[in-house]
C-alpha cells in the first residue's frame, strides 16, 4: 500500500513537471532548418522616416 502511494506520488509529481515545463514561449518555434533558407517571419519594410535616419547616421560613422 505504501508502494502504491509512493509511486502514485513519483508519477503525479513527474506529470506536474512534464506540464510546467511547457514553455508558452517554447510553442511553434522552428524546429527543422533548412541550410541557407530564412525560416522566419519577413521583416517589416522602413518608412521614408527610418531610412533617412539611418543614412544621417551612415553619413555621421562615415565621416562626410
Amino acid at each position: 500500500m505504501r508502494v502504491f502511494r509512493l509511486l502514485a506520488l513519483s508519477v503525479g509529481v513527474a506529470g506536474l513537471m512534464t506540464v510546467a515545463a511547457c514553455d508558452e514561449a517554447e510553442q511553434g518555434r522552428i524546429l527543422r532548418y533548412e541550410k541557407g533558407v530564412y525560416l522566419g517571419k519577413p521583416d517589416q519594410p522602413l518608412d521614408e522616416r527610418h531610412k533617412e535616419e539611418l543614412r544621417q547616421r551612415v553619413m555621421l560613422q562615415h565621416g562626410v
